[in-house]
């Protein structure tokens, strides 16, 4: 059709296509049938939907999280990695750690333990928050598309990807936690071990969400890792490891209270030896001085705190979802 209509075939025929249309009846009858169809007739509504998108907002998220399924599970560069990876650390502090849960004779084999449940936050943490964000910010991509062709809105979508977070940081949570319970030599007690379950989990949720939501505050994945890691530092500085909470200055202290990562060491440790009467060999210390006392009185953690330590831990990734969630539907950087 088009070599019959191209400008070598008009040449070689000697006539000009567009002027035999413009002076044909069909021209003028299509015209015609334009100029009447562009007027609505006596009567006619315009054209309304009730709703914006052709589902509610339940239909709206059961459709993103059956999308999101199925990404995350044909998405092996990032779960699986990060699920060896998991491993692997918890494999490297148990063999590091070894057996060092049930020592604390002393305030050196104590500040051992400590520093083996501070490391262990820590590794896994960094690990999920950088993971996390490629996947985010090629499924944002993704999302525009769909959400300017009408498929869903914005809080459907990030709540799913929120949602299909759970059972992955659910599974990675509970054999690490068992591998480095279990090397470490923490005491087997169902409390203390569900204890440290529950701390983790919620843990490894708000480094995961946080990496989400860096994603969500910046234009691409460059920028959120840089983002993100100038965070690391300064939680770090206000975990209460390195230096206790005592001994923070008192105009910082409001930082220790905001650090997410002050109140996971809060947790673990207290949840493991905040009851603990045994004496603790301590210099220059008061004598028959106990675990729970030294814990006390040198990191400020007191063992009728878990509640709000639990409840915080629950409010951190919430908090870094809802942020997810509110920059996913406010904030667009397309740059086409």
């Amino acid at each position: 059709m088009l070599e019959a209509s191209s400008l070598a075939a008009e040449l070689k025929l000697g006539v000009d296509f567009a002027e035999l249309y413009k002076s044909s009846s069909l021209c003028q009858r299509n015209k015609q049938l334009v100029q009447e169809l562009s007027v609505p007739p006596q009567g006619a509504s315009d054209l309304y939907f009730a709703t914006q998108f052709s589902q509610n907002t339940w239909g709206q998220y059961k459709s993103c999280l059956w999308k999101q399924w199925w990404t995350y599970w044909r998405s092996p560069d990032y779960n699986v990695v990060r699920f060896i990876f998991t491993l692997a650390t918890a494999l490297m502090i148990g063999s590091v750690f070894w057996q060092i849960g049930g020592k604390r004779s002393n305030v050196q084999d104590l500040t051992m333990v400590l520093g083996a449940i501070y490391s262990a936050v820590i590794f896994i943490g960094v690990n999920n928050c950088s993971t996390v964000q490629p996947l985010v910010a090629v499924e944002r991509t993704v999302f525009y598309r769909e959400k300017a062709a009408g498929m869903y809105s914005a809080i459907p979508y990030a709540i799913s990807q929120v949602t299909c977070e759970l059972p992955y940081v659910f599974i990675q949570t509970t054999y690490y936690s068992l591998i480095v319970y279990a090397m470490v030599g923490f005491e087997w007690k169902a409390s203390k071990f569900l204890w440290f379950l529950f701390i983790n989990y919620t843990s490894f949720l708000y480094w995961t969400y946080y990496g989400m939501m860096t994603v969500s505050l910046t234009p691409n994945q460059q920028v959120a890792s840089i983002f993100a890691s100038a965070f690391y530092g300064i939680f770090n500085l206000f975990s209460g490891f390195f230096i206790p909470r005592p001994k923070i200055p008192k105009w910082w202290i409001w930082y220790y209270w905001i650090c997410p990562v002050a109140w996971t060491i809060y947790g673990l440790i207290t949840s493991q030896y905040g009851d603990v009467e045994t004496p603790i060999a301590f210099p220059g210390g008061p004598p028959n001085l106990t675990v729970k006392q030294y814990l006390k009185d040198q990191y400020g953690f007191e063992s009728d705190f878990m509640g709000p330590v639990a409840a915080v831990l629950v409010i951190f990734p919430v908090f870094f979802a809802f942020v997810f969630a509110f920059c996913i539907k406010t904030l667009n950087f397309q740059t086409r």
